[in-house]
């Protein structure tokens, strides 16, 4: 059978009752009883006995529990021992890679989480980054606006000072010179410094997209406002500067014309005006509109300041409704296609349909001849939803 002292180095020498107490009370709960009963164990129970030895790594203190270990090798095999020490060192292996595998995972979701709360943080701070800049460009910009209203007029007036300063002039990409419509009409012999509103020379010059401005005094809607000829996608996410923003910037409907009511010798062109801005979160360009479904807000806040580059106009809010981009094939109301109220018949089937369709309509008269702005921005309400002011120009 097998060598006594092999694989063996726990036992201890010499008397102690303690020692021995120790050692007789884990035999007695390895053996239930054997040895005290006498009974020879066998070469299975000898084997499993072992192995709980070995695998809670039991530790004798006395010559007791040294005899009782020897007992064990005398009925068992070195192969049989050599097998049971193979078994407890691969579970010993194993336990201790799971024990480093659940380390590891502890560290890498240690990692991930430490990387999306930095990527939160960032994006917060991101956000409130491109907020502030938002908020900083339109306060230069409206100095710049404030600094040119207060600027005395050349003698002669602008067509003079158009006339002795030609660098004035904004130039188109291919050289000549050119006004903002919404068609994007561009005229060589047109001279907008003659007719573009002072305060709007300078944001004109650099940006020849802009369309006038938007202020709603007592809220934080005091925006340039943007058109891009044929594309009302272009600002959707690009600010005056035309820098990526994620706030966008508000956009004049591409097909309004505001060139031609200042032309001389025309007629005034019958249309609505809609302005186009995103439903931000923090509040910027249209994220305070929505505060206009509450009919007390809206009688506090009835006034609505939108100048062209040619003309200042008040208009005074007539109704708001919650809309939404319909389908090609759906038979609805599509206010942003309601642009044309020239005659009669289309201007009536326009404020129809916004009566049937509004939260409520202000004590503003309405009627034929009237024109009106339109504003516009995202509601979730529903899909592809929309919360929509509607203005009359006084």
């Amino acid at each position: 059978m097998g060598n006594s002292n092999r694989d063996y180095d726990g036992c201890s020498t010499g008397y102690d009752p303690r020692a021995v107490e120790h050692d007789l009370q884990i035999i007695s709960q390895l053996a239930h009883g054997m040895i005290y009963s006498k009974k020879k164990l066998t070469m299975q129970q000898a084997q499993e006995i072992y192995y709980k030895i070995k695998k809670e790594n039991i530790q004798f203190q006395s010559d007791t529990g040294e005899e009782f270990l020897l007992s064990l090798y005398e009925n068992m095999t070195d192969a049989q021992i050599q097998e049971i020490n193979r078994a407890v060192r691969r579970k010993r292996q194993k336990r201790q890679n799971r024990r480093q595998l659940l380390r590891i995972n502890r560290r890498i979701a240690c990692a991930v989480s430490a990387v999306v709360l930095a990527s939160s943080i960032l994006c917060i701070n991101w956000s409130l980054l491109m907020d502030l800049r938002t908020n900083h460009q339109t306060k230069k910009l409206q100095e710049k606006m404030q600094a040119a209203s207060a600027a005395p007029i050349s003698a002669g007036g602008p067509d003079a000072a158009a006339a002795a300063d030609p660098e004035t002039k904004t130039s188109t990409p291919s050289g000549g010179t050119a006004l903002l419509t919404g068609q994007g009409d561009v005229s060589a012999e047109s001279q907008p410094d003659s007719r573009i509103l002072p305060k709007f020379a300078q944001l004109y010059e650099e940006n020849p997209d802009l369309a006038g401005w938007l202020r709603i005094p007592g809220t934080k809607i005091d925006y340039p406002v943007l058109s891009r000829a044929g594309d009302n996608d272009y600002y959707l996410d690009k600010n005056f500067r035309q820098q990526h923003d994620k706030n966008g910037s508000l956009i004049l409907d591409c097909r309004n014309d505001i060139e031609s009511p200042v032309e001389s010798g025309m007629a005034p062109v019958r249309q609505n005006l809609i302005i186009y801005g995103h439903n931000m979160r923090t509040g910027v360009m249209f994220g305070t509109l929505k505060d206009y479904k509450d009919r007390s807000f809206c009688e506090e806040h009835m006034t609505i300041l939108f100048d062209t580059l040619y003309e200042e106009c008040e208009y005074r809010v007539v109704a708001a409704m919650l809309s939404a981009v319909a389908y090609e094939d759906e038979d609805v109301f599509r206010y942003y296609d309601a642009i044309d109220i020239s005659t009669e018949e289309n201007f009536n089937a326009f404020w129809e349909n916004v009566r049937d369709n509004a939260i409520y309509t202000t004590d503003e008269p309405v009627a034929y001849g009237d024109t009106c702005l339109i504003l516009s921005t995202c509601d979730n309400y529903t899909e592809d939803g929309r919360f929509v002011l509607i203005a009359k120009k006084m």
